[in-house]
């Protein structure tokens, strides 16, 4: 399948994938008094260049790929660093650039951030190169490799500057992402061998494995290896058990990339690679995804509610809302695959704010235990009003930016029947539950006012990141067509020519 690559005379991919690069070199090679500043330059210029190129996409053609890029790595097996930007990776590319500013910000003032901060923020810094690699690459293996090193430097992020069981948290958390990326890299191999039987060349580009035929059976198989992968990396129940541990023991700001942006590579891929690649496999298969997307949110409901850690509470949430994001996407319509590339966006939001909500009560009370924290916002105003938008945002109160991708997803699953429309309202009235039983703790409950009163309220640093997630949650939330705007003719594009090719 052939599509139109629009080419600008910048490379500016390669540009916003070398900016983190070169201030990683600048940081190693300097003095450590201007790490801070040199990170915060480097994430506020990727952040810059990626809203001009928002303002250069041409939103009625996002089906195309604009700022397309290709280098030849390996001519024999047609294999290639070939990069560009579609409705969809655009939009994961606009929220990657943004949560690592505010991560970055966040840092600045984080007291557990006080050793070998040349060594942390160069690992944050990459982490940003790398996802950009993963959203941009439109070949497979580009992809892969772009998707595995991401683990490298989130291990560090966990293993050194987490708390007390970062080590096991760590190493958990590198296996399960390792070992499932083998299948899928076996599956990417199998795909371009089957593209060698039926054309008599390897390729690993996108579009050429587009052009591949399976037999159902085999298009299975090929499927679930894909799945394997990205299923744990969402992570989807029952694959799930490593995202509690890594989110209770990173830094804040390692939780905030982790849940915000490094969950949505498995979603992304899930809707790019899975449905995308072997389109019949996912139409014979999407009623017991559907179903698996809507236990997932159940299951991860309930276990909310029962942590007595509120950074596991708040890692609970995530698969919660990634249920909501597996179960519209396999509904395979339209308002489907709507629903679930906003909420992937809005989660992004509402989880980065949710980890700093977390970080910044253990600053005060040095302790992540719900018990403790009860009452914990009331001398703390603006922290409170923060708090407030947050946890409605995350239930799916109209307008926050979780409201639309709840519609969408209850809009699409109706298309399938009322018992599917069902799984899911009930699926949405637990997520709003253990919102609640949050805000509860944190605003109704009583403690001693004497440990409270001294409380200073958010300010500086930590006030600029909390700014830099709350805004854009109430861009989406009343202004969605802003967001809708930029995949909604590549998602026209994607149901015709692929998914009912």
């Amino acid at each position: 399948m052939k599509i139109e690559a629009i080419i600008y005379n910048i490379p500016y991919i390669s540009i916003s994938m070398l900016i983190p690069v070169i201030f990683s070199l600048l940081i190693a090679f300097t003095k450590e008094a201007y790490t801070k500043h040199l990170a915060l330059i480097s994430v506020s210029a990727n952040f810059l260049l990626s809203l001009y190129m928002a303002i250069l996409f041409d939103t009625s053609n996002s089906q195309s790929l604009y700022f397309y890029e290709s280098y030849t790595i390996i001519d024999e097996l047609n294999i290639s660093l070939t990069l560009g930007l579609d409705g969809l990776s655009m939009l994961m590319f606009l929220l990657t650039t943004l949560v690592s500013l505010v991560a970055v910000v966040w840092s600045l003032r984080d007291k557990q951030i006080n050793l070998r901060l040349k060594e942390y923020y160069i690992a944050f810094l990459l982490t940003e190169s790398f996802l950009i690699g993963v959203f941009a690459s439109w070949d497979l293996i580009a992809f892969y490799v772009f998707y595995e090193l991401t683990l490298v430097p989130m291990f560090f992020v966990i293993g050194i500057w987490g708390y007390k069981l970062r080590l096991y948290s760590a190493y958990k958390f590198f296996i399960y992402i390792f070992v499932s990326s083998l299948f899928l890299l076996a599956g990417i191999v199998s795909t371009a061998s089957q593209h060698y039987k039926k054309f008599g060349e390897f390729s690993f580009n996108y579009f050429d494995l587009l052009n591949n035929e399976y037999s159902l059976p085999f298009e299975i198989f090929l499927f679930f290896l894909f799945f394997i992968a990205f299923a744990v990396k969402t992570p989807i129940v029952p694959f799930h058990t490593w995202l509690p541990d890594a989110h209770g023991e990173a830094p804040t700001a390692g939780s905030v990339v982790l849940a915000a942006i490094l969950l949505k590579m498995g979603t992304y891929a899930l809707l790019r690679f899975n449905i995308g690649l072997f389109p019949e496999a996912s139409k014979f298969l999407f009623p017991y995804l559907a179903i698996l997307g809507i236990i997932s949110i159940a299951y991860a409901s309930w276990m909310t509610i029962v942590q007595k850690n509120i950074k596991r509470f708040v890692a609970y949430s995530s698969v919660s809302h990634m249920g909501f994001v597996v179960a519209s996407m396999f509904f395979l319509n339209k308002i489907g695959f709507k629903a679930s590339v906003i909420e992937m966006f809005a989660h992004g939001l509402t989880s980065a704010s949710l980890f700093m909500i977390a970080g910044f009560v253990y600053n005060r009370l040095h302790t992540f235990n719900m018990d403790n924290l009860k009452g914990s916002v009331k001398f703390m105003p603006l922290f409170a009003i923060i708090v407030a938008i947050t946890g409605f945002a995350s239930m799916g109160l109209p307008g926050g930016s979780s409201f639309w991708g709840k519609f969408l997803t209850l809009m699409s699953a109706r298309e399938h029947g009322m018992e599917l429309a069902m799984g899911v309202l009930v699926g949405g009235f637990f997520s709003a539950v253990y919102v609640l039983y949050m805000l509860k703790t944190l605003f109704l409950d009583v403690k001693e006012e004497s440990v409270l009163i001294h409380f200073k309220d958010v300010r500086g640093a930590k006030l600029l990141a909390f700014i830099g997630v709350i805004i854009p949650i109430f861009m989406v939330g009343f202004l969605p067509f802003i967001f809708f705007g930029f995949y909604e003719r590549f998602l026209d594009f994607f149901t015709s020519n692929i998914l009912n090719r």
